[in-house]
């Protein structure tokens, strides 16, 4: 089983008018993070781009909600 690492207690609240936004490939390889996205997840930009997106999932995140994610994503949907 995978590990995800860092999991903190940590809320990080979002300002008005913020939002997380990261682009992924039907991979699921990060193709572009915003400055939001890089401060509330602990990494860097060069961290993250070129990574898996799993590098940011929770591990209580069941794997019925991600597989959902990625058949909407591969059907065209955002």
């Amino acid at each position: 089983m995978k590990v995800n690492l860092p999991v903190t207690d940590t809320e990080v609240q979002l300002g008005e008018g913020e939002s997380i936004i990261s682009r992924t490939d039907l991979r699921g390889v990060i193709t572009y993070v915003n400055d939001i996205f890089v401060r509330v997840s602990g990494y860097s930009e060069d961290e993250l781009v070129g990574s898996a997106h799993n590098i940011v999932r929770h591990p209580d995140m069941p794997p019925e909600a991600f597989e959902n994610l990625w058949q909407t994503l591969k059907a065209g949907k955002p």
